[in-house]
Formats: C-alpha cells, sequence, structure tokens
C-alpha cells in the first residue's frame, strides 16, 4: 500500500511539474522606453513604433511613432509606465486634450499592458499623478 501511495504521489508531482512548465510565460516588459518615461506603442505586444516621454503631454496630435508609421494621437495601443517609484508614480491617459475627457488607461510605475482593448486607440493626452 505503501508502495502505491508513494508512486502515486510521485506520478503527481510529476505531473504537476508538466503542468507549470507548459503554461505560457509572461510577455516581458519593453525594453525600447526610456527610464523615467511613460511608452506608448502603435500596436499591441509593443510592436510598430514608440514614442515615451518623461513629462506631462496635453496633446498627442504633434508626436509621431519612432518608425514615423503614425501619430500618436489615438493609435494608442500598448502602454509602458517606466517611471521611478516616488514623486508621481501613475500615468492616466484621457480621450481630450488637456487631460480632460474620460481616462482611458492608468498604469502604476512598473507596469505594462500590452493589449487593453477597450482602451485602445482612444488616447489623446496624459499626466503623471499620485493615484488612479
Amino acid at each position: 500500500m505503501k508502495r502505491l501511495l508513494a508512486a502515486a504521489l510521485s506520478f503527481a508531482g510529476a505531473a504537476a511539474t508538466i503542468a507549470v512548465a507548459a503554461s505560457p510565460a509572461q510577455a516581458a516588459a519593453p525594453q525600447q522606453c526610456p527610464s523615467e518615461s511613460f511608452c506608448v506603442y502603435n500596436d499591441v505586444n509593443f510592436q510598430n513604433g514608440v514614442w515615451g516621454t518623461p513629462g506631462n503631454d496635453n496633446d498627442w496630435g504633434d508626436n509621431w511613432f519612432s518608425n514615423r508609421s503614425a501619430k500618436v494621437f489615438k493609435h494608442d495601443s500598448s502602454w509602458y509606465n517606466h517611471g521611478i517609484l516616488s514623486g508621481p508614480t501613475f500615468v492616466r491617459v484621457y480621450n481630450n486634450y488637456n487631460r480632460t475627457g474620460a481616462m482611458t488607461i492608468c498604469l502604476q510605475a512598473g507596469t505594462y499592458f500590452a493589449s487593453k482593448p477597450a482602451s485602445s486607440d482612444k488616447g489623446v493626452s496624459h499626466g503623471w499623478y499620485y493615484n488612479c
């Protein structure tokens, strides 16, 4: 009986190890975003151009992605807050100029979204704050 129980536990442990190893990996944080900056990407999964800034921006209409594929205005599909952990650490993105209108997304320093369909292609301005 003891051998049967030991064999069953050994098999269960091996199955659990296989299940963990087979789980999908977390998306890695994008590397193109400068430290202490907020970055926006034209496509999901941090693809097709990046635009970043360490400060507030009240009008994304005059900003272009790094590869000149499009203006940043309402072309945000991935986001990364590579800010510092002191001072205002949250970035709020708004769907109107001058940080007005509805907040489309909010990220704390060190966080990112490779995709968030409810927020995608709505950003017009952003600012740094102490909370969401």
